[in-house]
């Protein structure tokens, strides 16, 4: 077997990321797919650089080949928590399930207003099924989820004191580790309640984990995710937020390409900011007439407001949304990207 490194520049990158999305493969299967296609076809160079291996590594710097090099795993006392997830630490690749197809009618679940903790949650799922092959049973997933956001969000709680974060810019936020019931529902969003219920969680929503008899596994673009460095899992990136550019182009795409109606909601709420600073009311307004009571949706106005606070905080994890203060108002306004950002993401492949 050959292990190969890539260095490409991020623009190429996410175009591939985005041709590997649309083929419904990981970004690696479309890479080899790709080199193989060309060598068969022409003997010469091409952009696309041929393998021998489904187990690339570097790409963009991600240096993922490192979990290879990794000490013993950490204790089974500390399994879960944010050192554990560091790509140096996790070794061998995941049993994969397929994508789902996009979902016309679907939302991420309302009380689920960071996606930090899924960034986690994939992390722990490839660490805990690329040693046994076999997909993780929920009871093991859920115990897993539950240690490790509690591990996690008191070492960011700690860190967002050290560093005088404010409110809206602590990572902490979204990871429940001092409320046990609040953890118990949110992993219920993350990853779905036990038993037959065929409600879909947000893992699965945004398809970046699938479900099977035995239990879950990661889909091709969850791994995808999985795999790029995070500046807080990984501290390998400098970051003024949760996530690398490169993060946050591919959870775009997996919002775009398969939740017409969750972007619709941004869309909805960007294209009111696009003459400045807004108050909550203007964006309530907003959303009312286009979701609201006598629409196609009928939505009231407590909906309408839960999936707008959902929508912009979310964006502002994404850094496409800055909100501040003015006096006892809450403004928020597009970042200096923002439009760029959301055009170069429709501009992808369906």
């Amino acid at each position: 077997m050959v292990e190969v490194t890539l260095s490409v520049e991020d623009l190429q990158l996410i175009q591939w990321i985005q041709a590997a999305q649309d083929r419904g493969i990981t970004l690696e299967e479309w890479l080899i797919h790709s080199a193989n296609s060309n060598s068969k076809n022409m003997k010469k160079q091409t952009d696309i650089p041929s393998t021998e291996t489904q187990n690339l590594s570097g790409l963009a710097e991600r240096a993922w080949n490192r979990r290879a090099k990794a000490g013993d795993s950490l204790a089974e006392r500390e399994r879960g928590n944010r050192h554990f997830l560091r790509l140096d630490s996790i070794r061998g690749e995941p049993v994969i399930g397929t994508n789902i197809g996009r979902l016309e009618n679907e939302l991420l679940p309302s009380g689920l207003l960071r996606l930090l903790p899924l960034k986690h949650a994939l992390r722990l799922l490839w660490s805990l099924t690329s040693e046994t092959k076999r997909s993780l049973p929920h009871g093991a997933y859920k115990d897993a989820m539950n240690q490790m956001l509690r591990l996690n969000g008191q070492k960011l709680a700690e860190e967002d004191n050290q560093f005088g974060r404010g409110r809206g810019e602590r990572l902490a936020a979204g990871f429940s580790h001092l409320d046990d019931s609040a953890r118990s529902r949110a992993i219920n969003w993350m990853i779905g309640s036990p038993g037959g219920s065929t409600k879909l969680s947000a893992m699965e929503i945004i398809g970046w984990s699938t479900k099977d008899s035995e239990g879950y596994r990661l889909t091709p673009h969850g791994l995808d995710l999985a795999k790029l460095p995070n500046p807080i899992l990984d501290r390998d990136l400098p970051h003024e937020g949760p996530f690398s550019p490169l993060e946050r182009t591919l959870i775009l795409d997996s919002i775009h390409h398969r939740l017409p109606l969750e972007w619709n909601i941004m869309r909805t709420i960007i294209d009111g900011m696009r003459g400045g600073a807004v108050g909550n009311e203007r964006l309530d307004a907003r959303m009312k007439r286009k979701f609201g009571e006598g629409t196609t949706f009928n939505w009231t106005n407590s909906i309408l407001q839960l999936r707008r606070v959902a929508a912009v905080t979310r964006m502002s994890e994404l850094g496409l949304v800055i909100r501040r203060r003015d006096g006892r108002k809450t403004l928020s306004e597009l970042s200096e990207d923002a439009i760029n950002i959301v055009e170069f993401t429709e501009s992808g492949p369906e």
